[in-house]
């Protein structure tokens, strides 16, 4: 296609004329008799995402990056769409090329952020909105986002600058009126937190996601008020908004729930013969090579992972990893249900070497070269439900159990506000956090009477009570002295909020968390009968008027 190609010249004169539909339809038509122009592409993907097509639009889109790689409009275009489905590390890929075609890009600053902030990834994410507010300093969102971050991180004074500079660029604007109230939480004043989001709450036309983060907010305020039926309430309605937004993408989606994962390789190591898990799958000797020791922290989110990875981390022989999945490879290769499970049962050193040379190039990755001397601590909680495939690629491996209250766990997971993926789908109901805790719990026990684990326990509780004595314990299972530098986890969280932990760890070691459910206990009623077994397994309290 040429500049003085009639039809070109017509969808052309359809756009300049702001005829978007007629320019989709012709743009459309000239597709079809392979016309590949990058507008032709760009218009003809619009088409097909508001016909619901989105896979064949990023086909297209896709397509015109590569027909035109410096063509700005083009990535942004890619770049909002695979946003929209939901795929930020691409998205913010698509949204870097657009910024270096255009650096001062405001809508490419601020979409880059955001995709930063999806990925978790907050140090990128305030710089992209700093540089978005410098490259427009009229605009109040990046500046209200800041806010929010800085009140995230427990800089009340920083927040409420911020704050106070984006309602003067835009008077109520809901991002200062969030960071204000965290603020007053910090500050120790819930009352005017609560006041102020109950004013945000009656808002018309307030949307579902800030909708969501006011509840979540006024809920956490409503607690320090010890107003626990109110708090509890706020915490149904923010989950419900949570559950009807991501149900479409998660709870419909044609994959295992992780309570249903539990419970298949529960019954798979329950009957399986006792000499699968005698065959050995060869040492692991990458890791040998890779590492002094090898450590997995596990257990159930809110069990104390993050105050004991903290603590070791600040070890000069430890190095720690928090919550990258480095093992997710494997797992989808020898957990997927479409996968016999014998497979794994059966795996020979040839096929485990493989799978141990990903894992440990990942690791690299992260956390550089140079560990030969170090203990690796790799904290995912969740990573109980690859303990059968542990046991299997890592038999020298050490395992720390982290453990805490059954009703504490539970009643946590629900109240705190995740990033929603496939686990964290579970806690947006009381009972599935319930469901979800059983069938952890149970492979757990089976796993660790049935499989070769090297496995010590760790009491969330016993570490609050008598912080040197256990940890010092702990260390001596890993292979480390003692070293007082742990006793500083709360300098590594500082200015960080990679996890819910995070505020709470800032403020030092403290029981605020023991004994929570007790509060919560008529709401927990539901589920109470079901989580006893494991409360009397654990040698916790009985409830109540329970056996």
């Amino acid at each position: 296609m040429t500049a003085v190609d009639p039809e070109f010249a017509a969808i052309a004169e359809a756009v300049r004329r702001q005829q978007r539909p007629l320019a989709i339809d012709l743009a459309t038509r000239a597709l079809g008799r392979g016309h590949r122009h990058p507008l032709v592409l760009l218009l003809a993907a619009e088409g097909l995402e508001e016909k619901g097509q989105a896979a064949q639009a990023l086909d297209l889109l896709k397509a015109a990056t590569r027909a035109a790689p410096k063509h700005r409009v083009a990535w942004m275009r890619l770049a909002t769409l695979l946003a929209k489905r939901q795929k930020f590390e691409a998205a913010a890929e698509a949204f870097d090329a657009a910024l270096a075609i255009d650096p001062n890009s405001f809508p490419a600053l601020m979409g880059e952020a955001e995709m930063r902030m999806l990925l978790n990834d907050l140090p990128a994410a305030e710089r992209h909105y700093r540089r978005a507010s410098e490259v427009d300093p009229g605009a109040a969102a990046p500046v209200a986002v800041l806010a929010v971050m800085a009140a995230q991180e427990g800089k009340a004074l920083v927040a409420r600058e911020l704050a106070e500079r984006a309602a003067a660029l835009e008077p109520g604007i809901l991002g200062a009126e969030m960071a204000i109230a965290r603020a007053d939480l910090l500050e120790g004043a819930p009352a005017l937190a609560e006041a102020r989001l109950t004013r945000l709450l009656a808002r018309p036309g307030l949307d579902d996601d800030n909708r969501a983060g006011a509840l979540d907010v006024r809920a956490g305020a409503l607690d320090a008020l010890d107003r626990a039926t109110e708090a509890f309430a706020d915490y149904e309605a923010r989950n419900a908004i949570m559950l009807r937004l991501t149900a479409p993408r998660i709870g419909a989606e044609p994959y295992e729930r992780r309570s249903d994962l539990a419970r298949r390789l529960t019954a798979f190591v329950t009957e399986s013969p006792d000499d699968a898990w005698r065959a050995s799958a060869g040492p692991d000797t990458l890791g040998r090579q890779t590492v002094r020791r090898h450590v997995f922290l596990l257990g159930f989110p809110r069990s104390g992972t993050t105050l004991l990875e903290k603590a070791l981390a600040g070890h000069p022989a430890v190095a720690a990893l928090e919550e990258v999945g480095h093992l997710d490879a494997a797992g989808r290769l020898l957990l997927d249900p479409k996968t016999p499970l014998a497979r794994l049962a059966n795996l020979t050193s040839a096929e485990a070497d493989i799978l141990r040379q990903t894992y440990w190039r990942g690791v690299r990755k992260t956390l550089g070269d140079g560990l030969s001397d170090k203990i690796l601590v790799d904290k995912m909680p969740l990573h109980t439900l690859a303990l059968p495939l542990i046991a299997k690629l890592f038999p020298e491996a050490r395992i720390l159990f982290a453990l805490r209250d059954p009703r504490d766990v539970v009643l946590s997971c629900f109240r705190r506000r995740f990033r929603i993926n496939a686990a964290m789908f579970e806690f947006l109901t009381l009972d599935g956090a319930a469901r979800f805790y059983d069938a952890t719990m149970s492979l757990a026990t089976v796993a660790r009477a049935r499989l070769p684990l090297d496995l010590r326990e760790v009491r969330h509780e016993t570490v609050i009570a008598d912080f040197d004595r256990e940890v010092g314990e702990i260390l001596a299972f890993i292979g480390a002295d003692w070293d007082p530098a742990v006793r500083n986890f709360a300098d590594r969280v500082a200015g960080r909020m990679r996890t819910p932990s995070y505020s709470q760890l800032a403020r030092g070691l403290n029981a605020d968390g023991v004994g929570q459910w007790r509060r919560y206990q008529g709401h927990m009623a539901p589920i109470l009968d079901a989580l006893e077994p494991w409360v009397a397994r654990f040698g916790y309290p009985a409830t109540a008027g329970r056996a």
